[in-house]
């Protein structure tokens, strides 16, 4: 059994610790079927799903990490205006 707040993949659970350090990013526990929860982005209200059961956590987390670098250009312009 995993605890709270962390995904049972270590995979995503790194890029969980990577989409926290930026400060506009905020992962969501829910459970809600085959959903885990989902990382929220405050600059434009965006969101990622994160599943449960990937068919590939590798991959997953990858998609994910290319999420947050996405969104973290996004809080780095929000900043300067």
């Amino acid at each position: 059994m995993v605890g709270r707040g962390r995904h049972q993949h270590n995979e995503i659970n790194a890029a969980f610790k990577e989409a926290r350090k930026i400060e506009s990013l905020t992962v969501v526990e829910s459970h809600n079927g085959h959903r885990w929860g989902w990382i929220e982005c405050t600059c434009g209200g965006d969101r990622y799903k994160v599943w449960c059961t990937p068919r590939n956590p590798g991959t997953h987390a990858r998609s994910i990490l290319k999420w947050v670098d996405q969104h973290a250009e996004c809080a780095k312009s929000e900043e300067w205006s």
